[in-house]
């Protein structure tokens, strides 16, 4: 039992040692030099790492001997100093913009002996190096550097109380003498810092003096104290504000204006060792109380908190995964072992999550903060994460993240520990996304949407783009992009915070949505290569990921940030309606007709009922006149299967449609024979007067007409009948039952002489429920009745489709006149004679009608005849009393022409 229990602890172990070269989290980490994943330099020990592009590290020990580990294995001297101890902090990298000069410059902390600012001077790709000095008054734990036109400007503060800026001459290799030097009186064990211009240095003592002074001289600006002890490296956000971490736990935000001011919270009770990064949403992160890590937003109110349990002896790094997951690096150390964890940081929720850690067999120094850099160009998707132990060996891994994320997402803010926010050392680059939509269904304009017929993908807008640099370097020019991009290499990328993209929508995207794609059209020889085309109108706004400026802007700057964007947009459009006409001719029996149509977004969305269409029948072709009696109707709608809607619609002189897009409309046509009219009042409850007209054509011979009711309304019965002259009603084919009236009238000798209406039906209905009728439109009336006629013409075709006559609906307001008892379109002494008789009575059945007392919606007849409204009646007494009068006295002297009621 003993000896399993050994092997499963040595299996154990094994599998332990193997983990880190295998996935473990969303960032598919493996080893740097794969399957290995650190490295020894023997006999070195406590080294600072530097990672470059390409998985090249700089190594340097803290004896000053330095080191270029190559990605394939390969170990390269570049030279040492004598007389050097113990450098404790990350040194700065210098990389001209070209040739092969490399500089790496760091100071020491050597306690009695002679500490110095060191200048390591060496050639890429070759071995060997020198390195220059020159000597400080104490102990220094830090430095900012920048490179300015061939001279190396160089800040560090020294534990005897002295700030230094001393430049170094890339030419001579020599320093410049003497150094600029102030003493501040109090200790600095805090890199100095410079602001993104490089007018300013900031200089934050041990003791809590926060100064701010002129880069050129260091002569003072101002200052504010802040509480406790400081020791750790500041943090600067992209907002300018300097974040300052004491040893007692509490984070202080400084504005570092003309007159300083800070805010401060406390969230840790010791913190000595790593300074706070802030990542690309505005998240602060402290550490410290062995193994604490806080979050923190930009109000510095408390966002989340983890504890890794060992005492966080370096400075972390941030990276934003491929999955767009914030995850943090960080090591940690305690009785001489260390750790590397990587925590997920869920944003919205606060939460973190340990991913993956790793235990390393020595204390991780304060000299071997994570470094980051990528394993490609830039703007690739590989990087790769390193971290020196005390024993001297390097640990590093790649992952396929986005890089470092944030403005100050690692120890000295980029890959190169320059120290301040070197916005064109960032080692990050994110993407915008441009999302064009149609304005109807809000879909979006991807290839499979709009490559319709069309050889080569056509897809969203083209634009062109200039990306901008903050610093006013030359731009670069992109022409003729498109939005909807799908391929990485033609996104817009830049780096956040340095660059910004200006783009303009200047031609117009032509596509085949519907016409010769879903349908085929008929009446031409080659089907439409195109009928929709789409511009620019507005961007989104609003939303934290979207836009940020008006929504006309044209052109328009989006600022790249540290998430990926995508930023949306809608446009105008034009639609093409392709209309085929069939007629009953033996020649000329088809026609065509566009309509090219203005979707208009802006009004759109203020009022979407209003995007319509309205297509009007052709009725005249070849001398003759027709009517339009069916309509097929196609229209684009990308949520169908079949890529379309399809109505039919009947008996119409025009249709009005919304403008979804574009469109296909087949019209069939008849000879007109003859106009079936069915005339209704405004308001219908109850019993209803209505009429049926038919006029028929020259040469009629034969015609008939059929009326069928729906939704409960019923035929009382027929009130009268007028034929014309010389026409003849079938009694033995006519009838009228409660929910059909068909008549059938004949006339064959001789037929008529020229358009006539041949029967006038008037009729009593019964509504059950109120309607209301205005305008010829043919819905509301079809809901109701179903409406048929048609004439015989001597010598012309028996086809039920050309036989059928035009149906027109219309709406009287004179169909029923309060107050006409006897139905001679007026009111005077004889309708009052008749409603005195009833008035106060109860009355039933078709006594009713003296019931004429209030009425919804009624409006009397003044000013003028044509304003007189009837209403429905409101009044469910059934009795005839002084509120029948006053209705009745408003009609009194009302009288209109019998021509009128048949509008």
């Amino acid at each position: 039992m003993k000896v399993r229990f050994k092997l499963l602890v040595v299996l154990l172990t094994f599998i332990i040692v193997l983990l880190p070269q295998f996935t473990f989290s969303a960032l598919n980490i493996s080893g740097l030099w794969a399957p290995t994943f650190s490295r020894s330099i023997p006999g070195k020990s406590g080294p600072s790492i530097i990672a470059l592009e390409g998985g090249t590290l700089l190594y340097l020990s803290n004896d000053g001997a330095l080191f270029t580990l190559t990605m394939a294995g390969g170990t390269i001297q570049q030279g040492q100093i004598d007389q050097v101890a113990n450098i404790v902090a990350p040194p700065v990298f210098i990389k001209p913009d070209s040739g092969p000069d490399r500089y790496l410059i760091y100071v020491t902390a050597q306690g009695t002996a002679q500490n110095r600012l060191v200048v390591h001077h060496f050639t890429q790709g070759s071995t060997g190096g020198t390195a220059y000095y020159t000597n400080i008054n104490g102990p220094s734990y830090g430095l900012t550097a920048y490179l300015d036109s061939g001279q190396i400007v160089i800040f560090l503060g020294t534990v005897n109380g002295t700030l230094y800026r001393i430049t170094y001459d890339t030419v001579n290799n020599s320093f410049v003498t003497p150094p600029i030097t102030v003493n501040l009186g109090q200790p600095i064990k805090t890199p100095p810092m410079l602001n993104p211009g490089r007018t300013r240095v900031y200089v934050l003592t041990q003791n809590g003096t926060f100064s701010i002074r002129y880069e050129n001289d260091l002569t003072e600006v101002s200052s504010i104290t802040l509480g406790g002890e400081f020791t750790t490296p500041m943090a600067m956000s992209s907002s300018g504000h300097v974040y300052a971490l004491s040893n007692q736990g509490t984070l202080y935000k400084i504005d570092p204006s003309t007159s300083p001011s800070e805010q401060h919270v406390t969230f840790l009770s010791a913190a000595n060792s790593s300074g706070p990064l802030i990542d690309g949403d505005d998240i602060i992160y402290v550490f410290g109380d062995n193994g604490k890590v806080v979050a923190l937003n930009s109000s510095l109110t408390k966002a989340g908190e983890f504890s890794i349990g060992q005492q966080i002896t370096s400075t972390p790094g941030i990276v934003k995964g491929l999955d767009g997951i914030t995850y943090l690096i960080v090591p940690s150390s305690s009785y001489g072992n260390g750790k590397v964890s990587i925590l997920s940081y869920n944003l919205t929720s606060g939460q973190f999550n340990l991913v993956w850690q790793y235990n390393i067999p020595s204390s991780i120094p304060i000299s071997g903060a994570v470094n980051i850099a990528p394993l490609g160009a830039l703007m690739s998707e590989n990087y790769y994460f390193t971290v020196a132990a005390n024993d001297g060996t390097v640990y590093a891994w790649q992952f396929d993240a986005r890089g470092p994320y944030g403005i100050w997402a690692k120890y000295g803010q980029n890959s190169f520990n320059t120290g301040f926010i070197d916005r064109t050392s960032i080692g990050f680059s994110s993407r915008i996304y441009l999302i064009a939509r149609e304005g109807y269904y809000g879909k979006e304009l991807s290839s499979s949407l709009l490559s319709g017929s069309i050889s080569s993908p056509v897809y969203g807008l083209l634009y062109d783009a200039t990306i901008v640099n903050d610093d006013n370097s030359p731009p670069t020019v992109f022409r003729n992009l498109r939005t909807n991009e799908t391929n990485p290499a033609s996104i817009l990328q830049g780096i956040p915070g340095v660059q910004s993209a200006v783009v303009e929508f200047s031609t117009p995207t032509t596509a085949r949505l519907l016409l010769g794609r879903y349908v085929n059209v008929r009446g031409v020889s080659t089907q439409p290569t195109k009928d929709s085309t789409f511009t620019f109108r507005f961007w989104r706004t609003g939303a934290p990921n979207n836009y940020e400026g008006a929504q006309g802007d044209n052109p328009a700057t989006l600022t790249f940030r540290f998430n990926d964007r995508r930023v949306e947009l809608y446009t105008d459009a034009s639609y093409t309606y392709f209309i085929y006409h069939r007629y009953p001719l033996s020649a000329n029996s088809e026609g065509t007709t566009v309509v090219n149509t203005t979707f208009n977004y802006g009004e759109f969305i203020n009022n979407p009922n209003n995007a319509k269409v309205t297509i009007n029948s052709s009725p005249v072709q070849g001398g003759q006149v027709f009517y339009a009696y069916k309509w097929n109707v196609y229209q684009w709608n990308p949520d169908a299967s079949t890529g379309y809607d399809r109505q039919t619609y009947y008996y119409k002189d025009s249709i009005q449609l919304p403008l979804k897009g574009p469109g296909y409309v087949e019209i069939f046509y008849a000879q007109l024979n003859a106009t079936v009219t069915l005339l209704v009042p405004e308001f219908a409850y109850g019993p209803t007067k209505a009429f049926l007209f038919l006029d028929a054509a020259t040469n009629s011979v034969a015609e008939a007409m059929r009326l069928e009711t729906k939704l409960g309304v019923t035929i009382s019965r027929i009130e009268f009948e007028n034929y014309s002259a010389n026409v003849t009603k079938v009694d033995s084919l006519s009838r009228v039952s409660p929910n059909k009236l068909e008549i059938v009238l004949q006339n064959f000798n001789p037929p008529l002489s020229g358009t006539t209406r041949v029967a006038t039906i008037a009729l009593n209905l019964m509504f059950p429920d109120k309607a209301t009728f205005t305008g010829s439109a043919s819905d509301p009336y079809e809901q109701y009745f179903d409406l048929y006629g048609y004439a015989q013409l001597q010598g012309g075709m028996v086809d039920p489709d050309y036989l059928t006559a035009k149906r027109v609906y219309k709406a009287g307001k004179f169909l029923y006149i309060l107050g006409d008892f006897d139905n001679d379109l007026d009111v005077d002494i004889n309708d009052w004679n008749m409603f005195v008789t009833r008035l106060g009575t109860t009355v039933t059945g078709t006594e009713m009608v003296f019931n004429i007392g209030p009425r919804q919606d009624y409006t009397p007849p003044y000013p003028n005849v044509y304003s007189y409204k009837v209403g429905y009646l409101t009044d469910s007494t059934n009795n005839v009393d002084a509120s029948d009068l006053y209705i009745f006295t408003t009609m009194f002297g009302f009288a209109i022409a019998p021509a009128d009621v048949f509008q």
